[in-house]
Parts: structure tokens; sequence; C-alpha cells
């Protein structure tokens, strides 16, 4: 039920790349690439506001050549809102907690989690087991 973008050759591909993994490894990485989207709102240091007053983080910053940058000279309460690409530089804080849209779970969130997991189950466990499964069936008996 979690918003995504994913297709179904995504989930071939995580299908794949998983390949080995145990139950518990591909929960924690779920888990992990569910949690992306709300990274990116934290990290964000603009957002776009849709015409139902929604904010989404940019996904760069500056999200165009012509955003104004913030300066420690600036006064406070100062608008930051680009006049080219219409991004306002706020944090996450600043966002209305009824207006944040949060982006939407990607392959590509996948993708990062992945390079920072590692399988808890060894080529050799693997192998064991599946030694036991043919000499003793799946149910052990």
């Amino acid at each position: 039920d979690t918003p995504n973008e994913l297709v179904d050759e995504d989930f071939d591909k995580l299908g794949e790349i998983t390949e080995g993994a145990s139950g518990s490894d591909i929960k924690v990485l779920v888990k992990e690439a569910l949690m992306e989207p709300l990274r990116r709102c934290q990290q964000a240091k603009q957002f776009m506001v849709d015409s139902d007053g929604n904010y989404t983080p940019c996904l760069k910053y500056p999200n165009c050549s012509s955003c104004p940058p913030k300066l420690n000279s600036d006064k406070k309460g100062k608008d930051y809102t680009c006049k080219r690409c219409g991004a306002k530089r706020m944090a996450l804080w600043d966002v209305p907690g009824d207006k944040l849209k949060a982006p939407e779970v990607t392959y590509g969130d996948f993708e990062k989690v992945m390079k920072h997991s590692c399988s808890s189950v060894s080529e050799e466990e693997l192998k064991q087991f599946v030694d036991w499964t043919k000499q003793f069936g799946q149910d052990g008996a």
C-alpha cells in the first residue's frame, strides 16, 4: 500500500539482486528502502509547492542556477523562493505538517540501500541447507 514508482521489471531485478538473502535480510532491506523518501525530505534544502499547497522536496540543491543562496548576513525572515523555478529554500521542520508530500519509493531507493547491506547467510550455509533439504525433505521427515 506504500506509494511507489516500482514496475514489474523492478521487482524482478530486486529478486535477482537479493538471490541468496534470508527473509530477515529482505525485511531489513525493505524497511530501509521505505525510509529513503523520508531521508530525502530531511536532507532537502528546498521544496516545491504544488497548486494544492503541498510541499515536495527538491532532489538537488540548488534546484536551478537562479535559486538565491542563503547567506549569514541575510535578515531573519527573508523569502528564498526562486523567481525562476519556484523552489522555496527551507528545512523540513518549516514545512506545515499536513502539507508535506513525501516522494514515492523508487527502485533507486533499493539500490542505494543495497550498497550498504550484506547478506547474513553465506554461500556455504545456503549449500548446507539445500543438501539437508535434498536428504530429509522440506519438512525434515
